[in-house]
């Protein structure tokens, strides 16, 4: 039996491991260029629709787009997931809040992996400037 300071930090805590993580950077000009050819749609595989309305919404959507989309590289990454097709990108939802946060939904393919590792907390950190987005993604079991 164990007792004073180690029983009670043992007791009143539980061991969180990283088992993933990963990082992203885009360059958004890039993504300016790819929305000036055309607007995107949830069919053509990278983004949601709910993320599609939300990036939407500003003025400065590529700014949106590429946090998003750095955000889903990082998490795939982090997930040890290869890109197949534009529908792994789906997999990764990122759900943004009003006070700027953002938080990662997993599906699919990438819940499944997420469930084999024994995730059970995803932490999301965005960046961006003028030039780059960036995402770092955290998997804890």
């Amino acid at each position: 039996m164990q007792s004073g300071l180690f029983a009670r930090w043992s007791s009143e805590r539980s061991c969180t491991v990283i088992v993933g993580s990963g990082i992203d950077f885009i360059d958004i000009g890039r993504v300016e260029r790819e929305l000036a050819r055309k607007p995107w749609a949830p069919e053509q595989g990278i983004f949601t629709s709910s993320e599609i309305d939300f990036c939407n919404l500003s003025k400065k959507s590529a700014l949106l787009y590429a946090a998003c989309f750095a955000a889903k590289e990082a998490a795939l990454k982090a997930l040890g997931i290869e890109v197949q097709t534009l529908a792994c990108f789906r997999e990764v939802e990122v759900l943004p809040d009003l006070k700027g946060n953002c938080a990662l939904r997993l599906r699919g393919q990438a819940q499944a992996v997420s469930e084999q590792l024994g995730v059970h907390r995803v932490s999301v950190a965005v960046t961006m400037n003028k030039r780059l987005s960036g995402a770092m993604v955290v998997l804890e079991s």
